[in-house]
């Protein structure tokens, strides 16, 4: 039953992994939405009030790359809710530049928070997780196959996470599943101010490299999550959800 589970969501305050807590919350899951700033967590709840039942949401502030924080986020939720049955490892930043101007903190910075954030937060659920069907599901980013302009840092710690994911599925089999979501240009605001999606010219350009001919929605990547849950024979594949933009 879907009120029995309980989903850690790793930057869970903001963009995708704030729609998918109001949309899973919805559905009857119990919730432990990772966050950094305090600002995000009002807001969302000032959007969405029944992401403020604490007897089914735990807000819990965390750096994702730091261990003993990570460490008391996942004793919070068991001490909470006694169980853990999902992470959506989906916390991440983005510091973008050209490759000849990164410096090492950004590099570092970004490195951290997308690829041992994955990696620590998957170590720290399967020590909670004991001796239950449990689900990952990573993050990934075209740009860490293809790469892109400016974003050498963002694209290769992002690729490091498609062979991690294939590395945890081979190891937690057949208990725990490990799956990687790969959304496209899904209107976010990191998105949109990438690409100036708000320009006419931005958004042509954008719209142009997209065959399904539109933006991403929420309810799309909304929906893909709740298939790859679903999808009970499968581990170690990446899920597309990006209208064609990047066919692998």
């Amino acid at each position: 039953m879907n009120e029995e589970r309980v989903m850690v969501i790793t930057g869970g305050s903001t963009g995708l992994g704030s729609e998918l807590a109001k949309y899973f919350v919805s559905k009857g899951f119990r919730l432990v939405v990772n966050y950094f700033f305090d600002k995000d967590v009002q807001e969302l709840i000032g959007n969405n009030s029944a992401l403020g039942n604490k007897d089914k949401v735990l807000f819990s502030q965390a750096d994702v790359s730091s261990r003993g924080q990570v460490q008391g986020m996942f004793k919070n939720a068991i001490d909470k809710f006694g169980r853990v049955d999902i992470l959506l490892n989906f916390a991440g930043i983005n510091r973008d530049a050209p490759f000849t101007e990164i410096t090492d903190d950004m590099w570092d910075s970004v490195i951290a928070a997308h690829l041992k954030g994955h990696f620590i937060c998957g170590q720290e659920f399967v020590a909670h997780n004991l001796d239950r069907e449990g689900l990952i599901l990573n993050i990934g980013a075209a740009g860490g196959q293809i790469g892109r302009k400016n974003g050498a840092n963002f694209c290769s710690a992002k690729g490091a996470i498609f062979a991690l994911t294939k590395c945890m599925a081979l190891e937690l089999a057949p208990r725990i599943r490990v799956n990687c979501l790969v959304p496209g240009s899904v209107k976010t605001r990191e998105v949109i101010d990438r690409y100036d999606l708000e320009t006419d010219d931005g958004l042509e350009k954008e719209l142009a490299t997209l065959p399904m001919g539109r933006l991403g929605e929420f309810e799309d990547i909304i929906h893909m999550v709740q298939s790859i849950i679903d999808a009970k024979f499968t581990t170690g594949a990446n899920f597309y959800a990006n209208g064609g933009q990047y066919m692998h």
